[in-house]
């Protein structure tokens, strides 16, 4: 018997994209322990164009978290 297992390219979302669970005080805390809070405040600031997490809109804070918990586990390894 032959079955079909496949996804529908709108059901698939790429990692980075995947909104984030993490809170930001917990992955601010993590970033800091791993020497990284310098490349917070860049991103924030450089990218983004603001001082504080908190001053982003929700989709951009999801960005924004997310690309600092990839950069978290890269650094982590």
């Amino acid at each position: 018997m032959h079955h079909q297992f496949h996804k529908t390219l709108g059901a698939y979302v790429p990692e980075h994209v995947t909104p984030s669970t993490t809170s930001p005080l917990k992955l601010k805390s993590d970033v800091e322990k791993a020497n990284l809070g310098e490349m917070w405040d860049m991103i924030l600031t450089l990218d983004y164009g603001v001082s504080n997490v908190n001053e982003l809109p929700l989709e951009r804070r999801d960005e924004f978290l997310n690309v600092m918990s990839l950069l978290l586990q890269a650094f982590d390894r």
